[in-house]
């Protein structure tokens, strides 16, 4: 079988990327379509052959990727896979699923989310992230844009989603069905270490507003415990105005010290809204109850009084509440790590496996 990957591009290294990795280690010989890979920022990408559409020859590193967003479609219409190629397994969140297919070719898509700032996050990033004077503008770039993303939607063979939600937004947004497979944790790379220390972590990888990290050294101000936040962003300095003593900024760490600070720490708050959430799967695979939203992907993942808590309320005094509960709960380390296993890799390679497989073989 012929089987091609695309993912949007290579910037930075997320949750996505992590997915992505998986997926070329179970098809490494695959070539891998993408708009563009920013080596400087994201590092080698030794074996892969890479398959770059024409924004490679721009300005991209720095975040200057963004102003490229009305480039997308065309870039995705510009990467031709070969006539030849029975699959194509995309990595999505956005355009590249517009990828350019021949007749016979089977388009599956593993969707980190609807292109979200097209859609139920398109006032959200309007606000956050588009200067005043420019909001009109982009507006209507993104009312053109949701009809192209809808077009390219309206070609995938078969999707599969990251989670129970996405699941939904996908038949909301594009119309379509989906079978629902949970991003890959390597559940052994996560230890416990022999006894849990005095601090509790916050991982937002990206200290912007919507990830709420406010909420975290709000909460955390009130408790009084202490808190490690771990990333870097433009949120970084108003978050270190408001913090007490008790809450230290580490700034991006390695993927080693995350893993370290996982398996030493008495739990993990996450306050923000997210399509899955790898980290808190990661921290049961520490042995680190988790206290999260109850929204998104958090409630697929934490399971209430078991290996956390779930917090109803977006609040400070909420989450205040909820981390000292879980210290008086005192959960199992052994019972939180095992309740992990069910987003172990072998579990997400087998269920990626057999619908590939499926779909090529119903489509012919």
């Amino acid at each position: 079988m012929e089987l091609g990957l695309a993912h949007e591009y290579f910037s930075v290294h997320g949750g996505a990327e992590r997915v992505v990795d998986v997926l070329h280690a179970m098809w490494p010989r695959a070539p891998v379509y993408t708009f563009f890979h920013d080596r400087d920022a994201y590092g080698a990408l030794s074996g892969w052959t890479l398959r770059t559409s024409f924004l490679q020859q721009l300005p991209i590193g720095h975040g200057a990727h963004r102003v490229l967003l009305p480039l997308y479609p065309r870039a995705a219409r510009s990467l031709r896979v070969p006539a030849d190629t029975d699959v194509v397994l995309t990595s999505t969140s956005a355009f590249i699923k517009g990828i350019s297919l021949g007749e016979r070719t089977v388009h599956v898509a593993y969707c980190h989310s609807p292109t979200r700032y097209l859609w139920d996050w398109s006032e959200r990033y309007l606000e956050e992230e588009v200067p005043a004077p420019l909001r009109g503008l982009v507006r209507k770039l993104l009312i053109r844009l949701r009809k192209d993303d809808r077009a390219f939607a309206d070609r995938v063979d078969r999707w599969i989603a990251n989670s129970a939600v996405v699941q939904r937004r996908i038949a909301t947004y594009y119309g379509a069905p989906s079978e629902v497979v949970n991003p890959p944790i390597e559940v052994d790379e996560f230890v416990p270490a022999p006894t849990r220390g005095d601090f509790w972590v916050c991982m937002p990888s990206r200290l912007v507003a919507y990830k709420r990290a406010d909420i975290a050294v709000n909460a955390f101000n009130e408790v009084g415990m202490r808190l490690i936040v771990v990333g870097d962003g433009r949120e970084r300095t108003a978050l270190e105005r408001i913090a007490r003593e008790n809450v230290t900024f580490a700034g991006r760490v390695s993927r080693e010290t995350v893993r370290e600070l996982l398996g030493a720490a008495r739990g993990l708050v996450f306050p923000t809204e997210d399509d899955f959430g790898m980290v808190c799967a990661e921290a049961l695979a520490s042995g680190a109850p988790v206290v999260a939203l109850a929204r998104g992907g958090a409630r697929e993942i934490v399971l209430h009084g078991e290996n956390g808590l779930l917090v109803e309320a977006p609040e400070p005094q909420a989450f205040a509440v909820a981390i000292r509960q879980a210290e008086r709960t005192g959960f199992d380390p052994a019972r939180v790590r095992e309740s992990a296993r069910r987003f172990d890799r072998p579990v997400f390679e087998e269920r990626i496996r057999a619908i590939v497989d499926d779909a090529v073989t119903n489509r012919r």
